[in-house]
């Protein structure tokens, strides 16, 4: 082959080699397409978990904004009046209220209801806060023989469904003769091992070198826990006290039999009360159920930056 062939052999490898050589902005743009269709699929399913989630609590405030017979009429087919009221209403939060004279020949009186459960959890949560915390720092601070196993045991009592122990606690109770009184509604509660495992979480977040420093400034361990733990674990104490001021905000079977008396009923025992043998008033349900979510979920916006910083701290993701 002639000089003629291997200048076109050098022309079609130079070609080749040109033809593989990327070009910027093609790869800038490939990778702003990728990270777009990314980003489009993450918010287009955001968007639908959101839904989800959002409907049925809409459908709950719209629904206690209506009049009882209304509730359902406009179920299907599906129209605007579906989702939006045709006469607004406010009747449902009086009739619970006590307010309307229907409410008041119900004896109805939610408002007294959300006070007791208000009491109930933040009874609970403090006096929870004071024993759990000194149990978590015992499980976490100290050392001792068989630790690892006596939390394990303290941790496999949560497996307990309360169902196995409600009968027993109530026999206990009953005998103290604290039924029908705040008592039988938080003292039951005092011992949490939910609480203590979380704390554990926290508390061994904290580096040890400080308990140390402030044994040698003559602390004991009391002083080490009131002056250098609880300080350094704010955020994990505030996030264990949100979430137990919703379980026991949402507690119902023990409220139950343990309360007889009106005076002293929880907001979920009122809204159960509701559905009778004859009739379900799903007015009052709406309204009652809107009236027992919005103190929790103001309580979660007004600690959200504690609640969000306890868990990255934790590890308690997901």
């Amino acid at each position: 082959m002639g000089p003629r062939g291997d200048k076109g052999r050098h022309m079609l490898k130079r070609e080749v080699l040109v033809e593989r050589v990327p070009v910027p902005w093609a790869t800038s743009f490939s990778r702003w397409l990728q990270s777009a269709m990314q980003q489009t699929w993450f918010y287009a399913l955001g968007a639908v978990v959101l839904v989800i989630y959002v409907t049925p609590f809409l459908w709950m405030i719209l629904g206690s904004l209506r009049r009882e017979v209304e509730i359902f009429q406009y179920t299907y087919p599906l129209t605007w009046h579906t989702f939006v009221p045709v006469e607004w209403s406010l009747k449902n939060f009086q009739d619970v209220l006590g307010i309307s004279p229907e409410g008041k020949s119900f004896g109805l009186n939610f408002g007294r209801a959300l006070i007791n459960t208000a009491l109930v959890s933040a009874g609970v949560v403090a006096s929870s806060l004071v024993f759990n915390t000194m149990g978590a720092y015992f499980f976490s601070r100290l050392d001792f023989p068989r630790k690892g196993f006596l939390l394990l045991f303290v941790i496999a009592t949560m497996l307990i469904p309360f169902e196995a122990v409600m009968v027993p606690l109530y026999i206990v109770v009953r005998s103290l003769h604290l039924q029908d009184s705040y008592w039988a509604l938080i003292l039951p509660w005092y011992a949490s091992p939910f609480v203590i495992f979380a704390l554990v979480q926290f508390f061994g977040e904290i580096p040890k070198e400080l308990d140390e420093a402030a044994i040698i400034d003559g602390a004991s361990h009391f002083g080490v826990l009131r002056h250098v733990i609880v300080p350094n674990a704010v955020p994990g104490l505030v996030t264990t006290a949100l979430l137990e001021f919703q379980f026991i905000w949402n507690l119902f079977y023990w409220p139950l039999i343990a309360v007889g008396s009106k005076e002293l009923q929880t907001i979920q025992v009122a809204i159960a009360q509701q559905t009778t043998q004859t009739q379900v008033y799903w007015g009052r349900i709406f309204a009652g159920s809107v009236l027992a979510s919005v103190p929790v979920i103001l309580l979660f916006l007004a600690m959200q930056r504690y609640y969000v910083k306890g868990v990255v701290m934790s590890g308690l993701k997901g």
